[in-house]
């Protein structure tokens, strides 16, 4: 069986790849998992491409590529509409993750796949930014997960829009108040293809939250999803000097140098990323006392426990402590697509037995 990341790396480096038509499904099953299928078709069909794919790999990458393409003019037009409707109202959300970095730094905004569109937006306007989303037709089925609210619209000819809108940055503990809305708000840039009303994190805000992004989820095998890797990977090369310094100077600040690092070297690992020397040393400089956050490097014990010191009183904690191990159950119906509320004690049953198994696993690796 070949090694399905070098795969897919090598052909979005521009390598030759020999790759048998009957490995084609494993391959298409990696890459959609990865969230790379349409940059794999983009690369493939580039005339400075070296790589002669088959046939019948190029007939299902754009068969996906086109669904994307179509998926994308669906949300672009939707999400100007939210954008507009919550400005109407004096709501100035901050786009996050994908979809900012699809229209800012991808060549085309469908070559960055995601099913759902992040918002980041202040605190105090919780309740009126959830009505005005409900009055768009948006349905939250569980209102409130720790700091965000998930919602979804269906259309009439069956497309679903989704929206994740958070109130801070992150649902880990330690994360939640590192990069605060309103600081985030004085540096916004504008995302024009996204209409008047668009604006996101500043670059070196952007890629000090992917690198955060990417670490709450070190404890799951996901942490080195390759489109996530590539979004670091563009965001490193767009970076100017001082935009550079200041990502590097936030890491210190906030103690995350060691998160940040990882980040970059698995990024530079995959895509050989252009980033100064000087800017790894930087990371990589040993603090006066260790890093909090370095535990998150070390599997979801260490994760939880850096989390419950990062909470300033009991009953936080044992609010934390009930989320994990009993999350809420519009949150378990959701996660297992069931409506089914006489199930919820088996579902609680199998998520503590998943979570058992795979730290037993993440143990013998």
């Amino acid at each position: 069986m070949p090694d399905l990341e070098k795969v897919c790396l090598d052909i979005l480096n521009g390598k030759p790849v020999n790759l048998p038509e009957s490995e084609l499904e494993q391959l298409l099953s990696f890459a959609q998992e990865h969230g790379v299928i349409p940059l794999l078709h983009h690369q493939l069909q580039s005339t400075l491409s070296p790589i002669n794919a088959p046939n019948q790999l190029m007939d299902r990458l754009h068969t996906q590529a086109t669904l994307e393409a179509a998926s994308e003019l669906a949300r672009n037009h939707e999400l100007k509409q939210v954008l507009e409707a919550l400005a109407n109202e004096g709501i100035q959300p901050i786009l996050m993750k994908g979809t900012p970095l699809a229209y800012l730094l991808y060549p085309n905004p469908t070559l960055r796949p995601r099913c759902d569109t992040d918002l980041l937006a202040p605190f105090a306007d919780r309740e009126n930014t959830i009505h005005i989303l409900t009055e768009l037709g948006y349905l939250f089925p569980n209102p409130k997960i720790s700091h965000q609210s998930a919602c979804i619209k269906k259309e009439n000819n069956g497309f679903i829009h989704q929206l994740d809108v958070h109130w801070k940055i992150s649902n880990r503990p330690y994360f939640a108040n590192i990069l605060l809305y309103e600081e985030l708000i004085k540096n916004t840039i504008s995302v024009p293809k996204l209409g008047p009303h668009a604006h996101t994190l500043a670059l070196a805000d952007a890629l000090l939250f992917a690198c955060l992004h990417r670490a709450a989820h070190t404890a799951r095998s996901d942490s080195n999803r390759l489109i996530w890797l590539y979004d670091i990977h563009l965001l490193c090369e767009a970076l100017t000097p001082n935009e550079l310094e200041h990502f590097l100077d936030q890491a210190s600040f906030f103690r995350v140098t060691t998160l940040c690092l990882d980040a970059l070297e698995q990024t530079l690992l995959r895509f050989h990323t252009k980033l100064p020397d000087a800017a790894l040393g930087q990371l990589s400089k040993p603090g006066i006392q260790p890093e909090p956050t370095a535990c998150y490097l070390q599997g979801y014990p260490n994760q939880f426990k850096c989390n419950l010191e990062a909470l300033p009183t009991i009953m936080d904690k044992l609010a934390y402590i009930g989320e994990t191990l009993f999350p809420r159950q519009g949150y378990m119906l959701s996660k297992y697509k069931t409506h089914n509320r006489f199930l919820l004690p088996l579902l609680y049953l199998y998520r503590f037995i998943a979570g058992c198994k795979k730290s037993i696993s993440r143990k013998k690796k």
